[in-house]
């Protein structure tokens, strides 16, 4: 394996030397070992985990690649892929919001079988949210949710399908509109979020679908240089400069 200084990777990926030493921090990179005079040395292993990180950050967060980095580091590529798989799944999830905003605010259709109350598992499969984030709004007060006189379990009715619906929306144009997120922000946001105006209703979603095709394309070019990495690692051969 050949040995790079700190200096040839920060030149080679346009980097800091304390974001490379972030990167070594955040598990992204396998560990460095360290010269008799203390200076980290590199090899072409790491090469090939920068230029992966470098490829894969458009369509994940640092946060999302570690996890998935971490894998395979341990030669654990499968389960690698499967988290790529798991952040796409939740892509297509945001996509059935919009679809749902469409039907139900625009097109004017009640969404799901017609019923007085609803499981958070009923209301997560009709709206495309995640049980655990309408659970987190349901505990923080964004949702008031009952609960079951049977079980006491949370129970939801369709005035809570869209609310949910309205939240997820108006958290994801905040990602298109490139704005930061917070709850706070939300709270304020719901309280002015007028359904009646189906023009600015059908941009706002559009804006987020249009958000959502370039993230797709992102993340599918984010798990081609995952999986460029992943035989790598397989085949224990690595890129170097």
């Amino acid at each position: 394996m050949m040995a790079v200084r700190p200096v040839d990777i920060a030149r080679r990926f346009g980097l800091s030397t304390t974001t490379i030493r972030r990167y070594e921090d955040l598990g992204l990179v396998p560990a460095v070992m360290r010269a008799p005079t203390g200076y980290r040395i590199y090899t072409d292993e790491h090469i090939a985990y920068f230029i992966c990180i470098r490829e894969m950050m458009n369509g994940f967060s640092l946060q999302i690649i570690a996890g998935m980095l971490g894998f395979v580091m341990k030669n654990r590529i499968d389960e690698a892929l499967w988290l790529a798989n798991k952040t796409q799944a939740e892509l297509q999830n945001d996509r059935r919001v919009c679809e749902q905003m469409r039907q139900r605010f625009i097109k004017k259709r009640p969404l799901g079988r017609s019923k007085k109350e609803y499981s958070i598992g009923e209301i997560s499969s009709i709206t495309g949210v995640p049980a655990s984030t309408i659970r987190y709004w349901s505990n923080i007060g964004l949702l008031s949710a009952g609960r079951s006189k049977e079980n006491n379990y949370r129970v939801f009715t369709q005035r809570h399908i869209d609310e949910i619906l309205i939240s997820q929306t108006l958290k994801l144009s905040s990602f298109a509109e490139n704005e930061k997120y917070s709850i706070g922000l939300l709270r304020r946001e719901i309280l002015r979020f007028q359904t009646e105006d189906t023009e600015k209703l059908a941009a706002v979603i559009n804006g987020i679908e249009k958000y959502l095709y370039h993230k797709n394309r992102q993340q599918i070019k984010s798990i081609s240089a995952l999986y460029r990495l992943c035989e790598q690692v397989e085949s224990n051969k690595f890129e170097i400069w």
